[in-house]
């Protein structure tokens, strides 16, 4: 679980950096437009101690914005900055997306694909524990393989879903138990 909160704070991060990379020109620009309005109010109340129309701050304000100084060749000084590509903006969802299927979905689809595998080859005579811990002997497969039939004491036998198995007893294990 820490790795996955290390992996969840590593990706956080990596996608802050890349929005600030894709992004700079936006940290700047709120900056500029809280300037403007606060600018505005304090002229507001000289317009109103000289007892100036109320048109008059507006045509001043209309003049305050200065052109661009040109440079040599005519453009603006500002840099013009060229916008990503539209699907850019998708990709962190992209790689996130990976992320999750190789993180989650592919170990469990690969733990299903050996679990499958391990019931199909169970036969006769295989000792198995079932996923209620009781250990016996498969003493017969149904016909359709949905069923076994375990032999858990001389005279007793049981009827499972093969689903049911959780798998082969482990001899070694079941040895070093009873010592």
């Amino acid at each position: 679980m820490a790795g996955f909160s290390a992996l969840t704070t590593l990706l956080t991060a990596a996608l802050s950096i890349a929005a600030a990379a894709l992004h700079p020109a936006q940290d700047a620009a709120p900056a500029e437009k809280s300037a403007a309005p606060a600018a505005a109010p304090a002229a507001a109340p000289a317009a109103e101690s000289t007892q100036a129309p109320p048109a008059a701050p507006a045509a001043q304000t209309a003049a305050a914005p200065q052109a661009a100084p040109k440079s040599s060749s005519g453009t603006p000084a500002r840099k013009v900055q060229e916008q990503p590509p539209g699907w850019f903006q998708f990709l962190p969802f992209g790689v996130m997306a990976l992320l999750f299927y190789m993180l989650l979905l592919r170990p469990q689809q690969k733990e299903q694909r050996r679990r499958q595998q391990l019931l199909n080859q169970l036969k006769k005579n295989d000792r198995v524990v079932t996923n209620g811990g009781l250990i016996g002997t498969i003493t017969d497969l149904s016909g359709d393989g949905r069923f076994v039939t375990l032999k858990v004491d001389d005279s007793t036998r049981i009827r499972f879903l093969r689903s049911a198995i959780n798998g082969p007893l482990d001899e070694k294990a079941e040895s070093t138990e009873k010592k």
